[in-house]
């Protein structure tokens, strides 16, 4: 009788352990759903000059990436790129990745908590200023996102740059998403040509952006 009261409770342990290890793996299965997406500050490493001299900047790095004007429409590595305030995504003429834009409003980067379906612009010709060197300021014909180049305003002389503070729902190259807001157009020292923005990238392509 006592071994057989014994056997009883090593079976029951043994189930009891199982059982609390399946618990702990469903719950770090669901642990990731959980956890809030990280929001990033980032300011570009450099002025850009008129023309054809862009930033690039990878979402999925979390930094800028080099990109050749040359290739940069083939180019998948980058998710979005800078010339002074005009803006492209890997998108429509700038790139041959699955990008776009969306403005999703005046609001704070915390109320935008999905990636909208629909709605996204892709990038088309566009004209690019350079502005601060005559008038009228001498133009060029490029690619940009019409949608990212309402971000930052410019007025002057003198030369102001000023954010709309609306937050961009941003698809990335490979059709990810990320939400951004562009905070201004200078560095800690007060010189003008870095953007800045704040943004939120979803690494495991869904459309939960919070």
């Amino acid at each position: 009788m006592r071994n057989k009261h014994l056997f009883s409770m090593a079976f029951c342990l043994t189930m009891f352990v199982g059982f609390s290890a399946c618990s702990s793996d469903d719950d770090d299965d669901q642990s990731p759903q959980n956890n809030e997406l990280e929001e990033v500050e980032f300011i570009t490493s450099r002025t850009t000059s008129y023309g054809d001299d862009w930033i690039y900047f990878s979402f999925k790095e979390g930094k800028e990436v080099v990109v050749s004007e040359e290739t940069h429409k083939t180019d998948t590595s980058w998710d979005i790129a800078f010339n002074r305030y005009n803006i492209r995504t890997n998108s429509g003429l700038s790139g041959n990745g699955k990008g776009g834009a969306y403005d999703a409003g005046k609001v704070a980067l915390s109320t935008v908590e999905v990636a909208p379906g629909s709605g996204y612009v892709v990038d088309g010709e566009y004209e690019i200023s350079d502005v601060g060197t005559g008038f009228p300021p001498p133009t060029k014909v490029s690619t940009a996102n019409p949608e990212l180049c309402k971000a930052i305003s410019f007025a002057g002389p003198p030369p102001v740059y000023t954010p709309n503070e609306h937050v961009y729902v941003v698809k990335t190259a490979d059709g990810k998403y990320a939400k951004v807001i562009f905070n201004g157009f200078y560095n800690d020292k007060g010189e003008s040509g870095y953007i800045t923005f704040t943004y939120v990238y979803q690494t495991n392509g869904s459309i939960n952006l919070k």
